[in-house]
């Protein structure tokens, strides 16, 4: 069986990006948990993805409209480095890389696909201890997930069926609405106990990784 995964949230815990800027935030006298919140929502927004910009890049510019904001001279983009080694650095969930093990002494084939750049994703995978045998990120196919130009790109390259893949993934409307619509089985690994959306429904849903061990 192949089994594609969303990396970021899904594998890695984001907790320490968000400390990390909720940290850097509150030196600049900004509030902590309002700039965190800007992050993200930034950050996720597709819109800023167009036209596209690496990874990197789009942290960059993140932390620059955050000083726009804000109202400050510079000082979220001086953290640039900091943020980005904050990601590098980002943990696997307790339970992920003895799943992951599992899956690979039962035969499976795991594939990353991921809204990253090759200066990050090379760290979070070897923290991952490095299970996968083809790694995809948006800087391969220079479009990001929800972008169906992401996951044509990995079926042209695989000739995925419904009956030899399933797509894992914690981002509901970047990974499980596009898979939706790409015809793919998916697991949808909802660790905020969140609510479905846009009449889309997951073929399963599981609160940890280890869940899927169960289904596959």
């Amino acid at each position: 069986m192949y089994l594609t995964f969303d990396c970021y949230g899904t594998l890695l815990n984001e907790e320490g990006l968000y400390s990390k800027v909720a940290e850097i935030a509150n030196k600049l006298g900004v509030d902590g948990p309002t700039a965190r919140k800007w992050f993200i929502t930034y950050l996720d927004d597709r819109n800023h993805m167009v036209p596209y910009l690496d990874y990197d890049r789009l942290v960059r510019q993140t932390l620059t409209e955050m000083d726009k904001h804000f109202d400050l001279a510079h000082k979220f983009e001086e953290h640039y480095v900091e943020v980005l080694q904050a990601i590098r650095d980002l943990k696997p969930f307790p339970e992920v890389v003895s799943t992951l093990n599992e899956l690979i002494k039962r035969g499976d084939h795991l594939i990353a696909m991921s809204n990253s750049s090759w200066p990050i994703i090379t760290a979070n995978v070897a923290a991952l201890e490095n299970p996968f045998e083809d790694i995809i990120i948006a800087e391969t196919t220079h479009a990001y997930k929800p972008d169906l130009q992401f996951f044509q790109y990995v079926q042209k390259k695989y000739n995925f069926t419904a009956e030899n893949h399933i797509h894992i993934a914690q981002g509901f409307s970047s990974d499980i609405v596009a898979a939706k619509q790409m015809g793919w089985p998916s697991i949808w690994v909802n660790r905020a106990n969140e609510k479905p959306f846009g009449g889309v429904e997951p073929t399963h849903t599981v609160k940890k990784l280890d869940e899927v061990l169960n289904l596959i």
